[in-house]
């Protein structure tokens, strides 16, 4: 997509600022890396994300909900993940713009995400948040359903020229039971930032079978048997 092509889709207030800054960011290459790859691997996951063969996580776990957004078009909401599932991408503030590399820029001020994916309502699960940015950098915590987490830099590159800023990978985990649908939120730390790409994944961890409780508490009561004869004796 052209700037032509989405520059009605912003206000016209913020249309010249805009033109100018695509023009600055096209002038000046260094300003931003390559679009759509990521750089680090997570979770001991190393696709790059570059089309569906190669997602971030190529085989989810069964029963897990996974989207990935790798080219991001449509503003502010874009429902259609590249890889995997089905969820939808929220810009909430309204000051930025996608860009024809498929990137979300925010250019009046510092921009706020949601996504929002498919739940469960039922076990426990681990849940991850996976967001990679240009320029200005995210904000160090994220929440999922109002429930917030510390992010962990899995890449961090400084980027010369431009707007400056850095090129960096964020992961953000949570362990909680199932609530239906899970919400996330994330923002930038100011204005500039560019969201390159997002991946939410959920999986349920693993639970013990009743067998295995039934084993386990056969265990716990001979242990306790053999104790009470030494204490007999």
């Amino acid at each position: 997509m052209h700037l032509s092509h989405f520059s009605q889709s912003i206000p016209s207030s913020l249309r010249s600022l805009a033109l100018a800054a695509t023009a600055l960011m096209a002038a000046q290459g260094s300003a931003h890396a390559t679009a759509g790859v990521w750089d680090s691997a997570a979770l001991g996951h190393s696709g790059n994300g570059s089309n569906s063969a190669n997602a971030w996580i190529t085989t989810p776990d069964a029963g897990s909900s996974y989207a990935e957004w790798n080219v991001i078009l449509s503003y502010p909401t874009d429902n259609t993940p590249d890889i995997a599932g089905a969820g939808t991408l929220t810009e909430l503030t309204g000051g930025a713009f996608p860009t024809s590399g498929g990137n979300i820029y925010g250019l009046g001020g510092p921009t706020s995400f949601q996504v929002d994916l498919a739940g469960s309502t039922t076990g426990l699960w681990e849940v991850y948040l996976r967001v990679g940015t240009q320029g200005s950098i995210a904000l160090e915590e994220a929440t999922l359903n109002g429930v917030s987490a510390t992010r962990v830099l899995t890449y961090d590159n400084a980027i010369t020229g431009g707007f400056g800023g850095a090129e960096q990978e964020s992961l953000w985990k949570w362990t909680l039971a199932g609530t239906g649908d899970w919400v996330f939120n994330f923002g930038a730390t100011a204005a500039h930032m560019s969201l390159d790409q997002v991946a939410v994944y959920a999986v349920q961890t693993a639970v013990p079978e009743p067998q295995t409780w039934a084993l386990l508490g056969a265990g716990l009561g001979a242990m306790a048997m053999v104790r009470r004869r030494r204490q007999v004796r």
